[in-house]
């Protein structure tokens, strides 16, 4: 197979060598933008796997060659963007990581315009600090593409149960808390908060009048 691999964050380009050799792949391409992507002849290749991709890929591509995924939800509310950010927020500390199919659909308003259709799956802890959570992120990717290609192309695809809840994808200024919201806020939801912004993401703060406290790491003790 020659496979076309999309990933620029580092837990995501870490999962890389698992599609390179894996057996059945001869050729595998790295491409960390969509310049890169756009620029190749996609007609040569079999397949594109995307892992923590966060463009839109288009009809220009999925119109062209195959293309799956990874997405790191159970809940089809946290399809429209920052699932990992959204989930630790709500409190969710169990969730899956599972491989999609990416289809293009004009009409559709999901930041990723695929077809809610899903093969394999694994588990996903989404406890501890955003390093640890990556770490996963990291094996979890590797587990599943490889299982993914040992049964390609005998996918049995499933739907993907569709909700009418809406978590809209956050903006930057969502990272901020004023002293308001912040005393609103329980430890254990200050906690979510933060450890959902820690690095490699841009970190939540708390703003008042004079400036913007920026917290990087967060560690918790529950009573």
């Amino acid at each position: 197979m020659k496979i076309i691999y999309l990933a620029y964050r580092d837990w995501a380009l870490a999962a890389y060598p698992a599609v390179r050799k894996h057996p059945k792949v001869s050729t595998c391409v790295l491409c960390k933008t969509q310049d890169e992507l756009l620029k190749l002849k996609l007609q040569d290749y079999d397949l594109i796997v995307s892992c923590g991709w966060s463009d839109e890929l288009g009809p220009e591509v999925t119109g062209q060659i195959e293309a799956m995924g990874v997405h790191c939800a159970e809940l089809d509310r946290y399809s429209y963007g920052t699932p990992l950010q959204l989930q630790i927020m709500d409190g969710i500390t169990r969730s899956k990581h599972r491989t999609f199919s990416f289809t293009y659909d004009p009409n559709s308003s999901r930041a990723h315009t695929h077809n809610r259709l899903y093969s394999h799956e694994v588990d996903l802890d989404l406890s501890g600090n955003m390093e640890d959570i990556l770490e996963q992120m990291t094996a979890t990717s590797k587990v599943l593409f490889t299982r993914f290609l040992d049964d390609y192309p005998n996918i049995e695809w499933k739907q993907w149960p569709a909700e009418t809840i809406v978590r809209p994808k956050r903006q930057p200024q969502d990272s901020i808390l004023t002293k308001k919201k912040l005393l609103e806020m329980d430890t254990e939801q200050l906690y979510n908060f933060f450890r959902s912004l820690e690095d490699p993401y841009p970190n939540g703060c708390i703003e008042d009048e004079k400036g913007r406290l920026f917290i990087k790491k967060v560690e918790y003790k529950k009573f």
